[in-house]
């Protein structure tokens, strides 16, 4: 039984599903019919080469770009081209490549940003502070510190921390450890178990991918803006012919 004839039977349905998106840039046609799903609290891997399409495919569900064709749904419900910070309200976070955090702002300023929200008591506040400290304690160290002087594995850290300030259902997260020096590497790794342990889904884009095949449950490879392969994440090993095939690992 496939993957994603397993993920289907549940009979509550996937938490996010993407179907047959077809996103441009001006003229240039990036996505070829997209499809994929992520099940509440599930770890699925988006893999393939640079350049194939997988930036786009988060940045088209976060509502940054509008698919020309093509829907996303939320819990059953259609958010196709809803803004992106209406869906942040919704439940999904998303952690870009370059981070993007406040450069200028401190490290606990650049977390109020998602703390400050209507419906957020003080204590609950708190509570999520000291849940990502605990996590993080470097951040919790230089929580007065401006974002901008952070090393780039902290100022991962800090984007990845600030989504969890939102308490999503998802997480975008899109090539988190690029550049970082092994233990920065495996703190992101620990940080993805912790948050699959704790119900949160993450969609995952990585070139790490040994990291990948641990860390998911699933994975979908992208080839030339399409997904090309679609897996359970045990039953591929680094040297099996289709990660050779469209990753040249």
């Amino acid at each position: 039984m496939s993957a994603q004839g397993t993920l289907q039977e549940k009979s509550e349905g996937p938490l996010i599903a993407v179907e047959d998106l077809h996103t441009y840039y001006g003229k240039s046609h990036i996505l070829h019919g997209v499809s994929l799903t992520v099940g509440r609290g599930e770890v699925v891997g988006l893999l393939g080469r640079n350049g194939v399409g997988k930036s786009t495919t988060l940045k088209t569900i976060m509502g940054l770009i509008y698919p020309k064709q093509g829907r996303i749904m939320l819990e059953g419900k259609a958010v196709t081209s809803t803004p992106a910070h209406k869906l942040a309200k919704l439940g999904i976070a998303y952690v870009p490549e370059d981070r993007r955090i406040f450069r200028l702002l401190t490290v606990m300023e650049n977390l109020r940003t998602g703390l400050d929200r209507p419906g957020v008591t003080d204590e609950r506040k708190k509570e999520l502070l000291d849940k990502v400290f605990s996590y993080f304690p470097v951040l919790g160290e230089r929580r007065d510190q401006a974002g901008g002087t952070l090393s780039g594995g902290e100022q991962q850290m800090l984007a990845i921390a600030r989504a969890m300030m939102l308490e999503p259902k998802i997480i975008l997260l899109d090539e988190p450890t690029e550049g970082l020096m092994p233990r920065m590497v495996s703190q992101i790794r620990q940080i993805i178990d912790v948050l699959h342990s704790e119900g949160v889904a993450i969609l995952l884009v990585e070139q790490n991918v040994p990291l990948t095949l641990e860390a998911s449950q699933r994975v979908y490879i992208m080839e030339k803006g399409a997904i090309r392969h679609h897996a359970v994440s045990s039953e591929l090993k680094i040297d099996d012919p289709v990660i050779k095939q469209y990753l040249g690992v």
